[in-house]
């Protein structure tokens, strides 16, 4: 899976809470455990769906430096001796 838009990555989030609680329900009528170890497959994907990059926003590449840094080094200030 490549870059995620924001509803998209609500939309993931939210369908793998589901399917964990569906599990958890499993888990109650059945009276058995094995749901539940089975309900943290979707709970740990949860980070991996959020952490996908946003394709709205600028991924600077390998080596280029974030537009916030650029224009220190134009101008020939930084941080260090505008205090």
């Amino acid at each position: 899976m490549g870059r995620v838009t924001g509803m998209r990555r609500w939309v993931l989030t939210a369908a793998l809470f589901a399917g964990a609680l569906v599990f958890l329900v499993v888990a109650i009528f059945s009276h058995s455990a094995v749901p539940l170890f089975v309900m943290w497959v979707p709970l740990l994907t949860v980070p991996w769906v959020l952490s996908r990059p946003d394709p709205s926003l600028h991924q600077p590449r390998v080596g280029e430096q974030p537009e916030a840094n650029r224009g220190a080094e134009v101008s020939g200030t930084s941080e260090t001796n505008q205090s």
